[in-house]
């Protein structure tokens, strides 16, 4: 049973350490359920709970980290006072629709959580109910200040998750109701204009994607997704077959893939923590024995990269070995450019045949 657990642990610190795929540019469609609060009123005016909204979306990316986004909306806010010091409590009733325009910046494209700062401004149309300010119960034309931060989470290719708080900055002391003068200067600029907040949540569709980006495959840090999108542990299911209660037989499962620069055979800096996550697994697993096998491209003779190949399996075991993995316990070949995985026609396929892949022997 272990050597089910081993696999389940690899399979894991893959699925982990994955990341998102980028496109250089993009459209996106948003929809979603919102929650508004209002902030910072006039005179006794304070928030109520009677709030809800909901928005539509449309953005564009220019590249893969910046956007403009276009966010129609429509909230509804509860604001309390009194009107006289003892009297019951009223409630007031604000109905707005707006049209942002905001930039979005987003921090960790390369990941499938990716947060994200935003800045803009929005036109308003409102209507009051029940205004502390009778003569405000009418309807309004404005604009506002905006200014949020959020958080993709991928959940497909083409489908994230949107969580996001914002705060906007009225032009105008209108939208509680009350347009009393106050003297404790509000909002982003110290003007008098009400404030409020907004939180969404909802899903984001990307319905139409540029050309595929490299920005993954040049982040000095982390495991590159392109070397596991693909890969020969999602293509190739593990074979599990029982033979007796305690013994079981796993037919050429692999562990992991370690790739390689061009004519190359020195770690990347993302090879490191998959080989430490390697030597943990089987410094916990120690009776499983691995099979270290190195592969080129085809660019160069065979030859040249039978011998590239063998460099590439010696650099990964010699690392495991300074790791105080026993020798005893691993098993060596190479083959150069005689067994890709994918075409080399291209770049991107040829950076997938330039590996060493470790399996666990039978």
């Amino acid at each position: 049973m272990k050597r089910i657990y081993f696999i389940i642990v690899v399979l894991l610190i893959n699925i982990q350490m994955s990341y998102s795929q980028t496109y250089s540019d993009k459209w996106v469609f948003g929809i979603g359920a919102s929650y508004p609060r209002f902030f910072s009123l006039s005179g006794t005016d304070f928030s109520g709970n009677d709030n809800y909204g909901g928005y539509f979306s449309i953005e564009y990316f220019f590249n893969e980290q910046v956007s403009l986004r276009l966010l129609n909306n429509y909230l509804r806010l509860e604001s309390n006072y009194y009107r006289f010091p003892g009297d019951q409590v009223q409630s007031h009733f604000l109905n707005q629709f707006s049209s942002n325009l905001d930039v979005i910046y987003e921090f960790l494209p390369c990941r499938s959580v990716s947060p994200y700062l935003l800045f803009g401004t929005g036109l308003t149309f409102f209507k009051n109910e029940k205004s502390f300010n009778p003569d405000l119960d009418d309807d309004f034309f404005g604009y506002q200040a905006n200014f949020g931060v959020g958080v993709r989470w991928g959940l497909s290719d083409d489908l994230a998750l949107k969580t996001e708080a914002v705060y906007h900055t009225a032009s105008n002391n209108k939208i509680d109701g009350n347009d009393r003068f106050n003297e404790n200067f509000k909002g982003f600029f110290g003007g008098n204009g009400d404030t409020y907040g907004r939180l969404d949540v909802g899903l984001l569709w990307y319905f139409s994607k540029g050309e595929t980006s490299d920005l993954c495959d040049k982040c000095p840090e982390g495991v590159r997704e392109i070397y596991y999108r693909d890969s020969i542990i999602i293509k190739e299911p593990y074979e599990v077959i029982r033979y007796q209660k305690d013994t079981v037989k796993v037919k050429e499962p692999i562990f992991f893939n370690v790739h390689f620069e061009f004519d190359k055979h020195t770690l990347r800096p993302e090879s490191y923590p998959i080989l430490d996550q390697a030597v943990k697994a089987l410094n916990e697993f120690k009776d499983v024995q691995v099979l270290i096998f190195g592969h080129t491209d085809s660019i160069g003779s065979d030859e040249y990269n039978e011998k590239l190949s063998r460099e590439r399996v010696e650099t990964v075991y010699n690392y495991l070995l300074g790791k105080g993995i026993s020798a005893n316990r691993i098993s060596k070949n190479w083959f150069g450019e005689k067994q890709p995985i994918r075409s080399n026609d291209s770049d991107i396929n040829r950076a997938f045949n330039r590996r060493v892949e470790i399996k666990i022997s039978n």
